[in-house]
């Protein structure tokens, strides 16, 4: 939760809303990776094919222009991203024995946790200001608390409790897709066809890594 969250909002200071959904939500694909070690789940060819197609799907978004501008610019922004798909891929493959409590007692103990753990490091490295919250804030602050938070993490724990962690990551495809035409309609962040591509081939690439399981 702590670098789901964190690092997550933290990548969107040198990400576009478009480019930090796709560099999270690769997080099916490194759950299928994380599986071999821990789970003794061994990837399948098609694991292979959808990681190099996740692979230049990302460099179609996130490379624009020359790359050193990529690589000072984006950087910080990509490893954010990356470390907080990679981290809540490991943490949905290992977090099985605590299910056990059920998903209200599991998704407490991670918001608090996780929390508690968020507000030590934004009082360490932030100030408190009450001035520049807005009603909007308040109401956005509101949702992401019942909804994001709320609801559908504990839809996400009860799924874990009954899934394997890669057949339940597969529920997150559509994520990134609602986050990229979202961030367009909303917030007026451009949608070209190089955003197009890069959807497509990112969540296919991680689609067909499931291919085979699936069938």
């Amino acid at each position: 939760m702590f670098a789901w969250i964190g690092f997550t909002t933290l990548s969107m200071k040198w990400l576009s809303v478009s480019q930090a959904a796709l560099l999270v939500y690769t997080m099916p694909l490194w759950a299928t990776l994380l599986a071999w070690p821990i789970l003794g789940q061994r990837p399948s060819m098609w694991s292979a094919v959808g990681l190099v197609l996740c692979g230049v799907g990302l460099c179609a978004l996130l490379i624009e222009g020359n790359a050193a501008s990529f690589a000072t610019a984006q950087a910080a922004g990509i490893g954010f991203a990356l470390a907080a798909a990679f981290l809540f891929a490991l943490g949905t493959v290992t977090i099985r024995p605590f299910l056990e409590m059920g998903p209200l007692t599991v998704l407490a103990w991670q918001l608090a946790l996780g929390s508690l753990a968020l507000l030590v490091v934004g009082f360490a490295f932030e100030t408190w200001s009450t001035d520049r919250l807005s009603a909007k804030g308040c109401l956005v602050w509101l949702y992401m608390t019942i909804v994001p938070m709320g609801l559908c993490y504990l839809t996400w724990f009860s799924a874990l409790r009954h899934l394997p962690p890669v057949t339940a990551s597969m529920a997150t495809l559509l994520t990134p897709c609602i986050g990229v035409v979202s961030a367009s309609l909303l917030i007026s962040e451009p949608f070209t066809s190089r955003e197009a591509v890069a959807l497509l081939l990112t969540v296919g690439g991680v689609g067909l890594s499931f291919w085979k399981k699936a069938a």
